[in-house]
């Protein structure tokens, strides 16, 4: 017959086991030597909490299983930010809406305008610099060619010197001097042209050379030797070994 732990009359206990009963809150309690970790404890106590500590651990593991995909840091960020907008009273805050709306706009705005401007520039200075690369070339070939100079040689020299000009939506070559000042083509204050500039450097002991010859005075004419031949090298010679002859002092490409 196994015996109980608890009787609430010691009447009820075993005859000859009554001694074993120790009278506890009006119960009597078998007394029991606890022995490899049997003893006779009250757990009801620790029943409750366990039961207690059971739900809170299924109610944990629904929760977690409910926001598994949820980030805590995110979240807790998240509703801090909510918590923020509810503290917003719409009817105050709008025109502080709508000013940084504006602010944001505005930005983007002046941005995409500063851009623009940028690239007009730009192209505005792809284009002069087309213009005046073709006014130039093309005004300062002519003069050369007409005065029967070797435009190859010559050209470069001619553009050095000279620069284009826009007034009034048109565009004029002027012709300057190694500091970038205009120059003067006579005692009345005409400006020099391009003519002026290929007919002063026909005349030029430097560049003479690379003109034919047609009888004029300076280095482009032309000058007899006692057997009747030209005379070559610097001073004379065809058109072709003048050209060589001033390529050949200016380190020049023929």
């Amino acid at each position: 017959m196994a015996l109980k732990a608890i009787l609430d009359s010691i009447d009820d206990a075993p005859d000859g086991l009554r001694e074993h009963y120790t009278e506890q809150d009006g119960k009597f309690v078998l007394a029991v030597e606890a022995v490899g970790g049997y003893a006779l404890e009250d757990v009801s106590g620790l029943k409750s909490a366990l039961g207690k500590e059971r739900t809170t651990r299924e109610k944990l593991e629904r929760d977690v299983v409910a926001f598994k995909d949820l980030d805590p840091d995110k979240a807790r960020k998240a509703l801090t930010e909510l918590e923020e907008l509810k503290a917003i009273d719409p009817a105050k805050e709008a025109d502080k809406i709508a000013s940084a709306k504006f602010e944001a706009a505005k930005t983007q705005l002046l941005e995409k305008h500063n851009v623009d401007l940028t690239e007009r520039d730009s192209r505005i200075k792809t284009l002069n610099g087309a213009v005046d690369g073709l006014v130039r070339e093309q005004r300062a070939t002519a003069a050369i060619a007409e005065a029967k100079g070797a435009v190859d040689l010559l050209l470069p020299h001619v553009l050095r010197f000279t620069r284009t000009v826009e007034k009034d939506g048109k565009f004029s070559v002027e012709v300057i001097d190694a500091e970038g000042n205009g120059r003067i083509a006579d005692s009345k204050g005409s400006p020099m042209t391009i003519k002026d500039l290929v007919a002063e450097m026909r005349q030029s002991e430097t560049f003479g050379r690379a003109f034919d010859g047609d009888g004029q005075s300076g280095s482009g004419k032309t000058h007899d030797n006692p057997g009747g031949q030209a005379a070559r090298g610097d001073m004379g010679g065809s058109a072709e070994e003048r050209r060589a002859a001033i390529a050949k002092r200016f380190g020049l490409k023929e």
